[in-house]
């Protein structure tokens, strides 16, 4: 029997393994995806890092737990984030996932943004006052919407059958995270069905559509802001092109 306090708020989510076969996104504005800490074992499956004590300089990232409990500690400060909960580590500040809690697997969906490449982490040496930075945890699929305030921000949307969705982010790369329902998803002229758990991840200035397939569909939208070819010098014609 499931832990109440562990137990996912997402319905039946399938085998952990199926989850984790979900392509890794990587592009300079966010890199992540899906990562289990299996009952029992001694680090995340899928991360190459953890679990190490490490800071991302001036990159924020999101913990959003969908089934067990695990243990977060961001500037020596622990806590239990459970399923539903939606944990936001500033930039620079030190962290780590611990381990999971309860005894049941977590299924950890982590992003980074934005995702600078040659230099993804310290694990030493931290900045100068990053110790006294705080992680928030929030609780989306219950109506907090405090994390659209972030500055790598994240909201939940919702989606009624029948009135489609459809936007188009001229600033941002923008990753989709399903929570509730399914829905049809279309990426200029890629689509597809996804449920509970799935990912989508939209490049900047292509429209996308989401349609529900059930009565109400629901889903994490994290907004990755970048600058294209910030710091590198261009050729005269440089500032008329985005790309």
């Amino acid at each position: 029997m499931s832990n109440p306090e562990t137990a996912t708020p997402l319905g039946n989510l399938g085998p952990w393994q199926d989850w984790v076969r979900q392509q890794l996104i990587f592009t300079e504005a966010v890199r992540g995806g899906p990562l289990v800490w299996c009952a029992g074992d001694t680090h995340l499956f899928g991360d190459p890092l953890g679990p190490i004590r490490h800071a991302h300089d001036d990159a924020a990232e999101y913990y959003f737990v969908l089934s067990g409990a695990c243990m977060v500690e961001v500037g020596g400060e622990e806590r239990v984030a459970a399923a539903g909960d939606l944990v936001y580590i500033p930039a620079n500040a030190p962290h780590n996932l611990l381990h999971e809690v309860g005894g049941e697997d977590a299924w950890v969906y982590v992003l980074v943004s934005p995702n600078i490449a040659h230099n993804k982490w310290r694990t030493a040496d931290y900045l100068p006052g990053s110790e006294s930075l705080r992680m928030t945890v929030t609780r989306p699929l219950e109506g907090d919407r405090s994390s659209s305030a972030n500055p790598f921000p994240a909201e939940l949307v919702e989606v009624e059958r029948g009135t489609p969705r459809s936007s188009v982010s001229r600033t941002s790369e923008v990753v989709y995270l399903v929570v509730a329902g399914r829905c049809h998803v279309r990426v200029d002229r890629l689509a597809g069905n996804l449920g509970a758990g799935d990912q989508v991840h939209v490049l900047r200035d292509l429209n996308h559509e989401i349609s529900s397939l059930t009565d109400t569909a629901a889903l994490l939208r994290f907004e990755c802001a970048f600058v294209p070819f910030a710091g590198v010098p261009l050729g005269p014609e440089g500032a008329q092109t985005q790309y």
